[in-house]
């Protein structure tokens, strides 16, 4: 999709990361498709002028997003020169397909800010994993674990939720442990970019094609600790079980994404791709019968996941899809939840996700009591 004639085209920009420490702060972004890890320490701002105390006036509110949208632009500042010479904004009608791998590997680079005679500066340094860190989605297969992660695994209490064949340590998956489902390589799959703006690109890219045959996937990267090898594992739960027919509808994993045949880690899944829109963005313009008819769709899929053990956790409007039949599609089984939707007690149980339901249909507006 290309950019009219003399339309500004504007810079894709996407925040992959913020670490926040008692003196200190890592921000990692990608501006586009360049990627920066930015090292904010308070005793490299120490000095002249008030820059340590701009930073901590910005520390101490960032979930504030007035206040965190100020701080990310405290910190383009400093390195604005470089950004546009290593990372332009590209011309009007120059978009380019992307793949998966392209995204995930893209050029990086390191800087730490410090406090030069009294004005935010920025100082490149090399980039470095070990020390930087790797915001990429990446878990090793592996063939066994030692004995020590063996031990830890069958003591933990992650093993009340998920089989320790599934729980990652150190950001590995046995080989064992994967589902039936082929596995691609990152190279293989290409964003599909409609409707996307340029500001966009930088995104992490969902909507993907598998260029050689043209199949269309919905991709979700595994990133440490978003619950990644619990969704692939539940939906192969649900594949399993076979009770999953319609009137039943969840997300189906049908594929694995790999980084590359020389390196079998994994970038993430597959799912089936669903062509709709979520409940949030629906509920608001149908009848009071198409709501209802839509309630009643989820607490029938709800009441056969608890049926065969599963709990959906994350109850919400977003977390629904209606596809192009009109139909309620339950998704999203990383492990989360909402405190608006289930108290935190209550998250991960049975009785949470029908007190999510209860909550879901008084926003949809809809006469409802789960039991």
């Amino acid at each position: 999709m290309g950019t009219p004639d003399g339309e500004t085209v504007l810079p894709s920009f996407c925040m992959l990361e913020l670490s926040i420490h008692a003196d200190d702060i890592v921000y990692v972004f990608m501006r586009n498709c360049v990627r920066f890890y930015v090292t904010i320490m308070t005793e490299k701002l120490e000095g002249e002028g008030e820059v340590l105390q701009e930073f901590n006036s910005f520390k101490d509110d960032l979930d504030d997003p007035d206040n965190m949208f100020c701080f990310e632009e405290w910190i383009l500042s400093a390195l604005d020169d470089f950004m546009h010479e290593a990372a332009p904004t590209p011309p009007p009608g120059s978009r380019k397909p992307i793949t998966l791998l392209e995204y995930f590997s893209p050029p990086t680079f390191a800087f730490k800010l410090v406090n030069k005679e009294g004005k935010l500066c920025a100082v490149q340094e090399d980039y470095n994993p070990a020390t930087h860190g790797d915001t990429s989605p990446r878990t090793r297969i592996v063939d066994s674990l030692p004995d020590s992660e063996s031990k830890r695994l069958r003591s933990s209490s992650a093993e009340a939720t998920l089989p320790s064949r599934c729980i990652p340590t150190e950001g590995a998956i046995l080989r064992s442990a994967l589902p039936s489902v082929p596995l691609i390589s990152a190279s293989e799959l290409e964003r599909i970019d409609d409707g996307l703006r340029n500001e966009e690109l930088s995104d992490i890219p969902n909507k993907v094609k598998r260029v050689r045959t043209g199949e269309v996937f919905f991709f979700k990267a595994g990133f440490r600790d978003h619950g990644h090898l619990r969704e692939m594992e539940i939906l192969s739960q649900i594949e399993r079980s076979g009770k999953f027919g319609p009137p039943f509808r969840t997300s189906r994993l049908v594929g694995l994404v790999v980084w590359g045949d020389d390196d079998a880690s994994l970038m993430g899944f597959l799912l089936e791709y669903i062509e709709g829109e979520t409940l949030a963005s629906r509920m608001g313009e149908v009848s009071m019968a198409t709501r209802m008819r839509w309630v009643h769709q989820v607490e029938a899929t709800v009441k056969r996941l608890h049926q065969v053990g599963i709990v959906w956790g994350d109850v919400k409007p977003d977390n629904v899809i209606i596809n192009a039949e009109g139909d309620a599609v339950v998704v999203d089984f990383g492990g989360g939840y909402t405190p608006e939707y289930i108290e935190p007690e209550l998250q991960q149980t049975f009785h949470g996700d029908l007190i999510g339901l209860n909550q879901m249909a008084a926003e949809m507006g809809v006469r409802y009591k789960s039991t």
